[in-house]
């Protein structure tokens, strides 16, 4: 009965080692600077990438936050329509603990903080959970709903799936890229699915 416990509870402590480990990665990967002068924390950038993959057009929003900071606010997020097999340019974005494409929770607190003077919205069609893909011509009214299907959004976390490391102390960015890759996906939920690779400095 004794070893039954004892192998019960060190389960129980992998468990929590793995979990906690993730949590500690994350929590102390750096993502800031401190600004020249003002001895402040200033956020780096990051660079991120978007490949359609798809023959449809992908309608989605990205952004990153500090899912452990119940004020944050994902500043700067971005959104796009971005056409069927085509790349976006490289974007920066403020490297933040956590990185979402279309992640419910990056969407409601978008929603969440609608008047607030730094959340701008420029496409109401674009805020969804996931991401849409539509075959409806530009200027058609369907042009961003999804006619062909959805993908899930997916959620990214520094320390874990990248860094904002710099090669240089001088530097005020990161120096890595995060791809976002959309493809095609009978198996995938909405039929599409979002996959992801990271390219380290």
């Amino acid at each position: 009965m004794l070893r039954a416990v004892q192998l019960v509870l060190g389960t129980g402590v992998f468990v929590a080692m793995s979990c906690s480990t993730t949590a500690l990665l994350n929590n102390t990967s750096p993502t800031s600077n401190f600004a020249p002068g003002l001895g402040i924390p200033t956020p780096r950038t990051i660079s991120v990438g978007f490949i359609n993959n798809t023959p449809f057009r992908a309608i989605f929003t990205f952004g990153a936050y500090d899912q452990l900071d119940e004020n944050t606010i994902p500043q700067n997020f971005g959104q796009l329509r971005l056409e069927g097999n085509t790349s976006s340019a490289q974007i920066a974005q403020p490297c933040r603990k956590t990185f979402s494409v279309g992640g419910e929770e990056l969407i409601r607190l978008i929603e969440l903080n609608r008047n607030s003077p730094l959340i701008t919205v420029n496409d109401p069609a674009a805020l969804v959970d996931g991401v849409n893909f539509s075959g409806a011509p530009l200027g058609d009214p369907l042009e961003a709903e999804p006619t062909e299907g959805t993908a899930l959004g997916l959620v990214r976390l520094v320390g874990v799936d990248f860094t904002c490391e710099r090669t240089d102390i001088r530097q005020v960015t990161g120096t890595g890229v995060l791809i976002f890759t959309f493809e095609q996906d009978a198996a995938a939920p909405g039929g599409f699915r979002i996959d992801y690779s990271f390219v380290t400095p």
